[in-house]
């Protein structure tokens, strides 16, 4: 069986691409590729399960583990945030306890610089500064992802970009989430033994088109990345929620994105 998608709908341009060079550039363009997609569901019929070409039969008790703990992540839980004042997003995140620099820049409202939330470290991979800075209500977010983070054992976060002011979807031209520091890019997930998963190496089942969420056999490592983005798209903690089942311009990362005025999520 399948885990039930949230409710899919696109009306505005998503997603995010790190270069147009391809999954292992940086993330300094400020373009965007993601090819609109029709609101509808797709993946395997209900009832069915989808095998992992190319397997390892040793691998078998760690494909099995890795189903069961991602199951058993807890759901993340939140108080309404998408539609707070800066003011008021400032003042929740200090009511949380959230270490967090103040970080002005005309695109976004609230901005603000973290390296911790939730006890989970945030780490930029790249040099520029002003790609740090995450809207308030991003970084709320991130705090109600926490414990389903480190319920799975993440204690780190290496992303790509959060704000690129100038960002839009190179196929439609519309503003990316990324131009008002509402999306990041998580690529690297750091786990307390010291493995790092890595989305371009450890995603491993990763269908063109197919739900995100379909539930397969799959390395435990694999199970771990999919069970917390997962978790997250289940509670609709992201409005935009875009994995390598996309496009090759995600084959690295996970997009998520918060979108404040939207009745929607959309994953895939």
């Amino acid at each position: 069986m399948r885990r039930t998608i949230l409710a899919l709908c696109w009306t505005l341009g998503c997603g995010t691409s790190p270069s147009p060079e391809g999954p292992h550039a940086s993330a300094t363009d400020g373009s965007e590729d993601v090819t609109p997609v029709t609101p509808v569901v797709v993946g395997p019929p209900i009832g069915s399960s989808v095998p992992v070409d190319d397997a390892h039969p040793s691998e078998a008790d760690s494909r099995s583990a890795g189903s069961a703990a991602s199951a058993a992540l807890p759901l993340p839980s939140f108080e309404p945030f998408r539609r707070l004042a800066p003011d008021a997003c400032l003042a929740r995140l200090r009511e949380l306890d959230v270490a967090h620099r103040e970080r002005a820049h005309e695109a976004v409202e609230g901005g603000v610089i973290v390296e911790e939330v939730g006890g989970v470290a945030w780490e930029f991979e790249g040099r520029l500064e002003v790609h740090r800075v995450m809207d308030c209500r991003l970084v709320l977010a991130l705090h109600a992802w926490a414990p389903t983070l480190r319920a799975a054992g993440v204690t780190k976060v290496r992303h790509l970009s959060a704000l690129r002011p100038s960002a839009r979807v190179r196929s439609t031209g519309a503003v990316s989430g990324h131009s008002r520091g509402l999306a990041v890019d998580p690529r690297h997930f750091e786990l307390a033994d010291g493995t790092r998963l890595d989305v371009l190496e450890d995603w491993t089942w990763r269908q063109r088109g197919a739900e995100p969420c379909t539930e397969v056999e799959e390395p435990s490592t694999s199970a771990t990345l999919r069970g917390v983005v997962c978790r997250a798209i289940e509670a609709g903690l992201f409005q935009v929620v875009v994995t390598p089942h996309h496009d090759d311009l995600h084959a690295n990362h996970v997009h998520v994105e918060v979108v404040p005025d939207a009745e929607w999520s959309w994953a895939r």
